[in-house]
């Protein structure tokens, strides 16, 4: 377990404004709603575009999420040492220009495509190919790499047309839009050549308290209560009240890898980022993580309100409670952490198997990725819609 805020890797501050600036730029220069694609991949959604080709992943995809994207995809480079990847080592090694064939790089759900980008800049002798149900708006990107193309496609659907066609396989806060990951790590096995390395990562809904303990997420009442932690719990009861156990995925990446046959070599690791600056370090790299965090986290929210207002919340009520929220990081009312979690295995040189076994729901409890009375606070649409939200 790391936590950011008391130790980490220190960046010089002229390599941080290297990596924001250009960054800044594009977002500055980008609309809050832009379409430069075929209309008929998107849909309008309480005044926010989504795509139309799958009902379990419900963030936008318009240039507003895009921006945020953009600057997660900087803050998660600064957590693992200005690095795109976790076990540089190992993955690196994967994509060593020294091979057969050409090293080939998958990255599932590029949102942005920023990522992809990235990794065609930094290992130019790789094929680097960046697949999501819609391309990515690109502003703000001056050249793009010849060896980085996007692609729109399901990750659901089967993937056998790409067997044993990459040596990494990239996948970051996508899991909400699968809908059985534990056969879909078995079709990612199916594309990965030998010994190539799957990268899972994803930051999870529940927030954690100066000691690493959960927030409560149930009532203003409770003691510690946090807003920003009530509305990313309303999000979590919106993926299940739509039957979409996806969102919790994570927490069993490193079990389903375990008794997947296809790879080895599997580790977890886990990381917490502070919410904002709360933390009082003097170093400027961890100051700079916090910041980012306090900003991806606070247009995350905006992005969450569709998905809350079509679970009937009314409009008021979530427009409300999001304010508390924002004002709740802007005046660091709250210290918490974010909990990312990285899983990353390889490949085993052994033909391919796929799951036998039919697929098993996943047990609620084991799953539990929210304190468990947040779901007993919640459960009726009237109550969630009585909370006494700050005016």
């Amino acid at each position: 377990m790391d936590f950011l805020g008391h130790n980490g890797i220190s960046i010089p501050v002229s390599q941080i404004n290297y990596l924001l600036q250009p960054l800044l730029i594009h977002i500055r220069n980008r609309g809050t709603f832009l379409i430069a694609v075929d209309d008929h991949l998107f849909r309008e959604i309480f005044g926010r575009a989504f795509h139309s080709q799958n009902d379990g992943y419900m963030l936008p995809a318009d240039s507003a999420e895009h921006n945020r994207l953009d600057v997660q995809h900087i803050l998660l480079r600064l957590v693992l040492g200005n690095s795109l990847y976790p076990a540089q080592d190992i993955v690196r090694k994967a994509l060593s220009p020294h091979q057969q064939e050409r090293p080939a790089v998958l990255d599932i759900g590029t949102g942005s495509g920023r990522w992809a980008i990235d990794m065609a800049a930094e290992f130019p002798h790789a094929e680097v190919v960046g697949l999501d149900l819609v391309p990515p708006t690109l502003a703000g990107v001056n050249e793009m790499p010849a060896n980085c193309r996007f692609e729109v496609d399901d990750a659901n659907l089967p993937l056998e047309h790409y067997a044993n066609s990459f040596n990494l396989c990239h996948v970051r806060s996508a899991e909400a839009g699968i809908h059985d990951f534990d056969n879909f790590l078995y079709n990612v096995a199916q594309i990965l050549r030998p010994h190539g390395v799957l990268v899972l990562s994803t930051g999870s809904p529940q927030l954690y308290d100066e000691n690493f303990e959960p927030l409560p997420v149930a009532h203003p009442s409770d003691e510690r209560f946090s807003w920003v932690q009530r509305v990313l719990g309303e999000t979590f009861i919106v993926y299940r009240n739509r039957g979409n156990p996806s969102c919790e995925a994570g927490i069993h990446w490193h079990g389903w890898l375990e008794k997947n046959p296809n790879f080895y070599d599997l580790k977890t690791r886990e990381v917490f980022i502070p919410l904002g600056p709360w933390t009082g370090t003097a170093d400027e790299t961890q100051t700079y993580i916090a910041e980012l965090m306090r900003y991806d986290i606070s247009h995350a929210l905006h992005s969450f309100k569709p998905m809350i207002l079509m679970d009937g919340l009314r409009q008021d009520v979530v427009d409300r409670m999001v304010d508390a929220a924002i004002i709740e990081m802007r005046d660091l009312k709250v210290h918490a952490y974010v909990k990312w979690r990285y899983t990353y295995a390889i490949r085993k040189d052994t033909p391919w198997c796929e799951r036998l076994e039919a697929p098993r729901p996943i047990d609620k409890m084991s799953a539990l990725t929210i304190t468990p009375r947040f779901e007993d606070a919640c459960r009726s649409l009237e109550t969630r819609n009585s909370i006494a939200i700050p005016a």
